[in-house]
């Protein structure tokens, strides 16, 4: 194990404190017990996946193939890709106990001082293991770090980089985290201690492998965030997340001299529910992160929401399992952004119609086809749809089926005549309830991603929490 730096893993907010002790000595099983039932149309068969018909050749419904993911003809190898951390406490893998991964697989490092690591003591490299310690305890941690970084390296090295020439056929990551639990972006953006720490990681990474005779970038930014900033009520975050992605490129780029761009990945934050004063039913920043993501034209990745994720009791972090699925799921969508050259989009609206009371969504949808999974999250009612709008009695929603390989189709049990209407899926949550597949702000659609995860995981893409206008 190495010599592990301790990190804040702690979520502190103004309604929700989550002391040191309590964060990093929870056990690690999932949250249990069931999720609300609800109103219209409730589904509630836990074996059903409901998955469309077969599609027909050629015509506008049929779907795109699975990429096949080819590496991009203008990858450009290095011998060392380094990808910085920062958000929260669920950054520095706060309950993840035990650590599950101690052993590194392939060759992917951290500095000698692990992988949350301060400023200082970046002497050297180590093979990438987890078992760094929560602040002021004895407490060791999973990070997503490991799970991300072994992915991305077994996909490089089992499918994109086999034809490559010799001393090209791995991606080889140094991953450091620099997160600080219970901090809203105020205090992790530019000019504070911990981006100071950030950069500080690229400098002793870019001189320690230019020492070696290696070559180095960085590839990108990994985020997981928003908790602090949902109780503080933050109003700009997406455009607190677009500066924040703006000025890692543009401070790091000035330490390398790299070309390549740094993106963003980030998740949606999912355990609203647990946070604030009253404790909430709704977020804006999960929809922000979703916006920021729309608007930034690759910048800012968002990866999928988190509710499919196993949660530790306490409801807002997750457990050592669930911090490793985690980095799986940001490990592919940085195969696609980084090594495909070609844009992630998580499942989310592409368009959506309506005619008389047929609603209709079409969605963007990385491994087709969609399908309803009430097995893996329990159904919260209407599968996580839900339709408004301004009248005094707004039409329930009577059928939702998956009706093709990107497409939803949601009948309500009359014509809307209301103005304002909106679509929204896992937009609400009963206020107190706990994080996860069965208890939290959720929904049951998904993609049928079929990449294997090291550790036996479903690596699926879940749809992610939206509000749209529905015309």
């Amino acid at each position: 194990m190495p010599s592990a730096r301790l990190r804040a893993c702690a979520l502190v907010a103004f309604g929700a404190c989550i002391a040191i002790g309590a964060a990093c000595s929870a056990s690690s099983s999932s949250s249990s017990g069931e999720g609300p039932t609800t109103t219209d149309g409730e589904r509630s068969d836990a074996s059903n996946v409901e998955t469309p018909p077969p599609l027909t050749d050629g015509g506008d419904s049929a779907a795109p193939p699975e990429d096949d993911h080819r590496l991009s003809p203008s990858f450009v190898h290095y011998d060392i890709n380094h990808v910085l951390g920062t958000g929260q406490s669920l950054s520095v893998g706060s309950v993840g106990t035990p650590p599950l991964t101690l052993t590194q697989p392939y060759d992917n490092l951290s500095f000698v001082t692990g992988v949350m690591t301060e400023a200082t003591g970046l002497t050297s490299f180590i093979p990438l293991v987890e078992g760094d310690l929560c602040t002021g305890t004895t407490i060791a941690v999973e990070t997503m770090s490991s799970g991300m970084a072994n992915l991305v390296t077994k996909m490089a090295r089992e499918s994109l980089l086999v034809d490559q020439p010799a001393g090209k056929t791995s991606h080889d990551l140094l991953v450091s985290v620099h997160g600080l639990g219970g901090i809203a972006y105020s205090g992790l953006k530019k000019g504070t201690s911990a981006y100071a720490t950030g950069m500080a990681q690229v400098t002793a990474g870019k001189a320690l492998t230019t020492d070696a005779g290696k070559s180095y970038v960085v590839r990108a930014v990994t985020n997981v965030h928003g908790e602090s900033d949902h109780v503080a009520l933050n109003a700009n975050y997406a455009a607190d997340l677009a500066q924040w992605q703006a000025d890692y490129e543009a401070d790091v780029k000035a330490l390398t001299g790299q070309s390549e761009p740094i993106p963003m990945f980030q998740t949606q934050m999912s355990s609203w529910t647990k946070l604030g004063t009253p404790l909430s039913t709704t977020s804006a920043i999960p929809l922000a992160q979703l916006a920021a993501h729309v608007a930034s034209g690759g910048k800012i990745v968002l990866v999928g929401p988190k509710y499919h994720l196993p949660y530790a009791p306490d409801g807002v972090h997750l457990t050592n399992v669930g911090y490793r699925h985690m980095g799986e799921d940001y490990a592919k969508a940085y195969r696609r952004v980084v090594m495909e050259g070609k844009p992630w989009e998580p499942i989310r609206p592409r368009t959506i119609t309506r005619k008389g009371a047929v609603i209709t969504v079409t969605f963007h949808v990385p491994s087709p086809p969609l399908a309803l999974d009430t097995t893996r999250v329990t159904d919260p009612g209407n599968y996580g749809f839900e339709y408004v709008d301004d009248s005094d009695v707004t039409p329930g929603i009577d059928e939702i089926v998956v009706s093709s390989a990107d497409t939803v189709t949601i009948t309500l049990f009359s014509a809307p005549t209301g103005a304002n209407a909106r679509l929204r899926y896992a937009y609400r949550g009963i206020p107190g309830a706990p994080g996860g597949p069965k208890t939290g702000p959720r929904g049951n659609l998904r993609d049928s991603d079929s990449t294997a995860s090291r550790n036996g995981d479903p690596l699926y893409n879940w749809c992610v929490h939206f509000d749209e206008p529905v015309p």
